[in-house]
């Protein structure tokens, strides 16, 4: 697939991308009145994230971003009941109005090699993972690489809840990993209701990997903070100035740890070392699936 063809014509067309999106959702309208309802609120700007996910992912040469991007927009429309035929509607009208206006804007670029390397994209990439994240339950992997993509926390770990003590202001919330170890967070009482789960309710734990401070297994030292993990070294990523340390549990839970390159040397942190993951209840974000 030629992304680079794809991605000359669809920049030919920045000062004209706003309107052929306009054109686009109108004529997909007049042709097929049924997906109205797709888009109740604010349809040109739907419309134009769609667009602008479709043309991205059709001009990047990364098979795991362009996944993952078609997975999450094909789950996220599995409540309208699309079919694969519906998509092929959508490539249809699409690429007649992108036609019209690459022949009208840059012809010199909208040649029959282009217009084949657009076909491909969507015949190739776009339909079938969409139609994928539509026909089929996501692996747990899956939603973990869209949760990271989404949020940019470095520590994604999905639980059960089981056990939330709340006051007039605030909650503390227990969710139990695979495994057994329990993390706990603190949260107000309004973002517990309005994340409206109750006791054996799934739940993702979110915790950047900057909050996670590391310590040797046998330091002398008692920490305050409930949320202690101790394990092993599993992998260390250096960079010019911080670093990038992977903890894995006996439980198979793994934490990462964001440190600076003086700590590394200071800790004398290396692979094979045991080594303690140790965080604040504040800064564990919880998280619920709503249509993933």
């Amino acid at each position: 697939m030629n992304t680079e063809l794809i991605g000359q014509s669809w920049d030919k067309l920045a000062d004209q991308q706003d309107a052929m999106v306009q054109t686009f959702y109108e004529r997909l309208f007049e042709q097929h009145p049924n997906y109205k309802s797709l888009f109740p609120e604010s349809m040109s700007r739907q419309m134009e994230k769609i667009v602008k996910t479709l043309t991205f992912v059709a001009r990047v040469n990364a098979p795991e971003i362009v996944q993952t991007r078609l997975l999450k927009l094909g789950y996220k429309h599995r409540q309208y009941n699309l079919k694969r035929e519906d998509f092929l509607n959508f490539k249809r009208v699409f690429l007649e109005v992108l036609g019209e206006y690459c022949s009208k804007h840059c012809p010199d670029v909208w040649t029959e090699n282009c217009v084949q390397a657009w076909h491909k994209a969507f015949d190739e990439q776009i339909i079938p993972y969409l139609t994928q994240g539509l026909e089929q339950k996501m692996t747990h992997s899956e939603k973990m690489r869209i949760i990271n993509m989404q949020t940019g926390a470095g520590n994604q770990l999905l639980g059960t809840v089981v056990s939330i003590k709340q006051d007039v202001l605030f909650a503390e919330v227990t969710l139990k990993l695979d495994g057994g170890d329990q993390i706990v967070a603190l949260i107000t009482a309004e973002a517990l209701s309005k994340l409206g789960f109750t006791e054996n309710s799934p739940a993702y734990a979110l915790i950047r990997n900057s909050d996670v401070m590391l310590a040797h297994a046998d330091t002398a030292l008692t920490f305050s903070s409930r949320n202690h993990f101790c394990g092993k070294v599993i992998k260390t990523q250096s960079g010019a100035i911080n670093a990038m340390v992977t903890l894995q549990l006996k439980s198979g839970n793994t934490f990462q740890a964001l440190v600076s390159q003086k700590n590394i040397t200071d800790l004398d942190i290396k692979e094979g070392e045991k080594m303690c993951a140790v965080f604040r209840a504040t800064d564990v974000i919880l998280a619920v699936e709503k249509g993933l």
